[in-house]
């Protein structure tokens, strides 16, 4: 089982679109071929906070002011407690096992969606950029499992729009996942112009697309990887890290 396992990861790896977390709008567009890519350094060697204030259950996200540019396709959100390391190999991801920050936004609706370790519900997280062709590809695969119901049984889905990019395909990303059939929640990322950085794809450690990550009832993490993977070996993956057989 962990050699199956592994091999879903590496077919994930090697089709991911490769980004930085740290997103820059005049950088050019990732090959569809990248592989996953550590995060960028700061040119000003400023190291952004690893700890979020903590905030009440109910907190909504406060009003921001985003450029223009967005739309309104960026929201505010929170997160709560230590970001994740960056995803460097999959193989061995040192955040297996902890918890994730809790993550509370908005959807395009102005609606709060939450994802907390403290929900009780299993959770895949999809981290999504509409300009992403892996992303594209990668979608009417999780409708396939959706309408299939192979699914564990009580998974959510939750979806996370980041990496808005006006001047690249898809946009706006609202239009497009409605376009495209997603059903599940979404959460629309928030951008730090300061440091020119999505703040939700920031503190999961996001470094490439689409990237997920799959957190069990206690809220702690089972797996992160990013790329295609397709239906049948996600569903398989999934199914196989949230319920796992006794030998592994």
């Amino acid at each position: 089982m962990r050699t199956a396992i592994a091999a879903f990861f590496a077919v994930a790896c090697a089709v991911a679109c490769s980004a930085d977390v740290v997103v820059r709008f005049e950088s050019s567009p990732p090959s569809t071929t990248t592989p996953l890519t550590e995060q960028a350094a700061e040119e000003d060697e400023r190291e952004p906070s690893t700890t979020a204030p903590r905030v009440e259950d109910d907190a909504q996200p406060e009003p921001v002011e985003f450029p223009e540019e967005f739309e309104d396709q960026v929201r505010q959100v929170i997160i709560e407690g230590e970001f994740l390391p960056a995803l460097v190999d999959p193989h061995a991801d040192e955040s297996v096992g902890m918890p994730i920050p809790s993550l509370t936004g908005e959807n395009f609706d102005g609606d709060v969606v939450a994802v907390r370790p403290t929900d009780g519900v299993a959770t895949l997280i999809v981290f999504l950029a509409h300009w992403c062709p892996h992303c594209n590809n990668e979608i009417p695969e999780i409708n396939r499992i959706r309408d299939a119901e192979a699914w564990p049984f009580g998974l959510r889905v939750v979806g996370v729009s980041t990496a808005v990019a006006p001047q690249r395909p898809n946009f706006p990303p609202q239009r497009w996942l409605a376009e495209k059939d997603w059903t599940y929640d979404v959460i629309a990322d928030a951008y730090d112009a300061d440091r020119s950085t999505f703040i939700a794809a920031e503190a999961f450690g996001v470094t490439g697309f689409p990237f997920m990550v799959l957190i069990d009832e206690s809220g702690l993490i089972r797996g992160r990887w990013g790329g295609e993977v397709g239906a049948l070996a996600l569903a398989e993956l999934v199914t196989s890290l949230i319920d796992p057989p006794a030998d592994v």
